[in-house]
């Protein structure tokens, strides 16, 4: 079975070039090698399919158990390649589906916050995933089991944590794997697949601020074989927020199924829906001493409604000569409705100005990678070739209207919208799409030397259309982007490495002419060091890195038009591990260190040496879990440590210090074979610190103060 993708073409000709080539290496097997490469090639891509599907089956099965790793040895998802991170001149982290366990991590941003060179959550508690990587926002950059689920910024995406399996961070620019992509970095979410026993999971949660949460998790295994398995996940949760009114809740559903295929075809499938109804915690003036940090200035009963649909699957060929076929689909719909009220600018106490914002935003993303792949030894060299087309489509229809209300007087709070000025509409249809051609090299000589060599090459278009002006703009562009790295295995457990990579990103902002502006440009040079030990369950890197980002987009209210600033800077350095030093004892642990993060060119030369909002010089974190029993049943206990630098934000005439703070969390089980209850308190001693401020620097947002939520398991 083979998924073809059509789409209009932002390039006619060359996109049926790609499509056709698509085509080719979806059906034509490559020839026969020479016979050093036929006697390299391993056992289970020669014998026969009866074997070949034992084999296989075994290689699933490995791949399950990662679930239950603390460490993580691979990213699959993000590098489409079983190669190790150790042998990867990348900066990639991966928290594992045991971390988010025993860390009790309920959103992703809970589980950026443990990751080197990640700032999570600079905007508050409102409602979505916000992520720094490397100074850059980068809240755009969120993959799907390694196809893109979002373009646009204004994508109200908050991916429900329970269905996912693990969480890849790679950092620095990644176009030349997937294409247009900002060049801090991107997040990957693997979702959880069939695994190869039958079991039924279930789990219950009640805590601070009235969270109450129920989940279950069943697999079917037919045989004990992850052939034909099939797995259903689900969620429903209720929380409300130290901020008054705020509250959130969420419903998420997914199943996937793998096809029971001859041992040369594997075929694995998943939907998913997630509903969200919530009021966002906008954040409060910065003259806020005599009112409290629990007043909310919006309206108690508008909220958010947001629904997400996602269906995925992925197809694997594998050829009589070692060659594989890979082909990863994915469709994903999404709808945003919203009349929140908000303050309007310059918000002070006590009477703060005051806007409705209607927003209604359909989305609908259609991506498709295929890639042929194979592992030759030449001699003294090793070497692997990756070669592929990918394909996305992104259509966004978004109506927006922001009227001016009664302003809020917090010496007096009553609620209720009882005057309207109606303001100006704006109705928008937005396409998105790229073809990109990628070839992939990687050189091991000796067994010392990595070489890496990646080229890709995309042809993308963006056509905005004003559904009430009657216009519309669109812009093409082409562009190449690579990456060459080189690494030396000093030993198995050290190996220095050295990488230069680029990237670039079309925006859909227009200028003051009314015409799309120039894609942003990034790129970046790296020098690290990656290490491992106690057979792999240990597993880190630090590192150095010097990264520019080019034509940064920005929209300027008082213009009313968006501009292109100019350059950023950002350089640091970067130390992370993770290990299993004993079964009984986990540890993990993170530090960046970001004395540039600055506007190195800009249009205004006020702007010149200002640094980026939100970016800590200095962030850390530790963790460690101890289990008391070497069968890991009967108690155990885990500790936290989460440090952030001092920050600061502006725009305009507002800038507001951000003090740093360091915060620490607790976690107390007891586990049995069928059952286990866990105690959780996030910032144990009862913080105050300030999360962040809104985009435009006018609202502060304080941080969760102590939590504590109390949880039951029961497995079969």
């Amino acid at each position: 079975m083979h998924l073809i993708f059509l789409s209009r073409p932002p390039v006619p000709g060359m996109a049926l070039s790609c499509l056709c080539l698509a085509l080719a290496t979806a059906t034509v097997p490559a020839r026969a090698q020479s016979a050093d490469a036929a006697a390299s090639t391993p056992a289970s891509k020669t014998a026969a399919p009866a074997q070949e599907l034992e084999t296989i089956q075994i290689r699933a099965d490995r791949q399950q158990d990662s679930e239950d790793r603390f460490v993580a040895r691979g990213a699959t998802g993000v590098l489409r390649s079983d190669a190790p991170l150790f042998e990867t001149a990348q900066s990639i982290s991966v928290v594992t589906h045991q971390q988010i366990e025993e860390k009790q991590l309920r959103t992703v941003a809970e589980a950026l916050e443990g990751v080197a060179g990640v700032s999570s959550g600079a905007y508050g508690r409102r409602g979505w995933d916000d992520f720094i990587i490397r100074g850059q926002i980068s809240s755009a950059q969120t993959y799907v089991d390694g196809l893109r689920a979002q373009t646009s910024t204004n994508v109200l995406r908050s991916e429900d944590i329970f269905g996912i399996a693990s969480i890849d961070v790679v950092k620095g620019p990644t176009s030349v794997g997937f294409g247009l992509a900002l060049p801090g970095g991107l997040v990957n979410l693997t979702t959880k697949r069939p695994q190869a026993e039958s079991f039924a999971r279930a789990g219950v949660s009640y805590g601070s601020y009235g969270l109450k949460e129920a989940n279950f998790d069943l697999n079917y295994a037919p045989g004990a074989s992850s052939k034909g398995a099939l797995r259903i996940v689900g969620r429903a949760s209720d929380q409300q927020d130290p901020t008054d009114y705020v509250y959130f809740k969420n419903q998420y559903l997914a199943t996937s199924y793998n096809f029971d295929l001859d041992g040369r075809n594997e075929l694995s499938v998943i939907a998913s829906y997630q509903h969200r109804d919530y009021i966002r915690n906008q954040g409060i003036p910065q003259n806020y001493e005599k009112y409290g940090r629990k007043i909310f200035i919006g309206e108690p009963d508008r909220s958010y409604k947001v629904d997400s649909y996602r269906l995925g699957a992925n197809y694997a060929h594998y050829f009589d000569n070692d060659w594989v076929f890979r082909q990863n689909f994915a469709l994903s719909k999404g709808s945003s409705l919203s009349d929140s009220v908000f303050a309007a600018a310059n918000a002070r106490f006590p009477l703060v100005a005051r806007q409705i914002n209607y927003q209604d935003k359909q989305d609908t993303n259609i991506a498709l990678d295929s890639y042929l792949q194979r592992h030759f030894q030449l001699g003294r060299v090793g070497y692997e070739l990756t070669a592929g087309v990918d394909m996305m489509r992104e259509r966004s229809d978004y109506y927006q209207r922001v009227d001016n209300i009664n302003a809020f007087n917090a010496d007096r709070p009553v609620y209720g919208v009882t005057s309207i000025k109606e303001g100006k509409p704006s109705w928008n249809l937005t396409y998105n799409q790229y073809v990109g051609l990628y070839l992939r090299n990687t050189f091991k000589i000796d067994e010392k030397w990595i070489v890496g060599l990646s080229g890709r090459h995309d042809w993308t278009r963006v056509e905005i259309q004003d559904k009430l002006g009657g216009g519309s703009i669109s812009n093409s562009n082409t562009a190449f982007t690579g990456s060459a790295s080189l690494m030396y295995q000093v030993n198995d457990f050290l190996a220095p490495y050295v990488s230069h990579s680029t990237s670039f990103m079309p925006v859909t902002d227009a200028g003051i002419n009314g015409s799309l502006l120039n894609p942003e440009e990034g790129r970046q040079t790296e020098l690290g060091v990656k290490f491992q030990a106690l057979d792999r369950r240990v597993q880190g890197y630090v590192a150095v890195y010097d990264l520019r980002r080019r034509n940064v987009t920005e929209y300027d209210a008082t213009l009313g038009y968006s501009i292109q600033t100019g350059e950023q800077t950002t350089k640091g350095f970067e130390a992370e591990i993770a290990a299993s030093l004993t079964r009984q004892w986990n540890v993990s642990a993170a530090y960046s260190y970001i004395p540039t993060a600055r506007t190195s060119q800009s249009l205004t030369a006020s702007e010149i040496g200002k640094r980026t909002n939100h970016v800590p010089r200095n962030a850390g974190t530790l963790f460690t879990q101890y289990y008391f029993s070497p069968d890991r049943l009967g108690w155990n206990m885990g500790a936290g440590l989460r440090m952030q630098g001092a920050r600061t934000a502006q725009r305009g005439s507002y800038f507001v210090n951000l003090p740093k703070y360091t915060l620490f969390d607790l976690n107390l089980g007891y586990e049995q074979k069928a059952w286990g209850v866990n105690l959780a308190i996030k910032n144990l001693l009862d913080k105050d610190y300030i999360q962040g401020t809104t985009p435009n620097a006018q609202l502060i947002s304080f941080g969760s103060p102590r939590t504590v939520v109390l949880s039951a398991k029961f497995r079969y």
